[in-house]
């Protein structure tokens, strides 16, 4: 009987703990594409102008990123005004950010015929003040 029993706790276990790790990391992904979407968009908006808003957004998604545990070239974000202009005040940013999550412990032989990452994508439309002055 121990040796059924320990068959069966290895052969139930260690896919549970796999799902589980599997899991974990797509949330952080999921986590992490929506507050970085977010944080760029409020850090375009409040930049002093708008030469110095874009590096503002990709600083503020990086740092999203390293918190939830991935580096900053694994994702990234697109800035897209409305045509009224960037930093009017009353106008709109849209963001949108994707991550790249890799799949763990896929072997090498498995990597071309199965998909080893997951794509994650997040939209995000902030704001600019309308109360905000001196914005060029």
């Amino acid at each position: 009987m121990t040796v059924e029993v320990a068959f069966l706790l290895v052969l139930l276990v260690v896919p549970l703990f796999y799902l589980v790790g599997t899991v974990g990391r797509l949330q952080a992904g999921a986590y992490a594409v929506t507050a970085a979407a977010r944080e760029a968009g409020r850090a375009f908006v409040t930049a002093e102008d708008v030469s110095s808003a874009p590096a503002r957004a990709q600083v503020a998604a990086g740092l999203v990123y390293r918190a939830h545990g991935f580096d900053p070239q694994d994702g990234g974000v697109q800035l897209s005004c409305a045509e009224a202009g960037c930093l009017t005040p009353g106008g709109s940013v849209r963001v949108d950010s994707q991550v790249s999550v890799e799949l763990p412990l896929v072997p090498d032989f498995m990597r071309e015929r199965l998909p080893t990452a997951v794509t994650l994508t997040a939209s995000h439309l902030e704001t600019v003040d309308e109360f905000r002055t001196g914005a060029p």
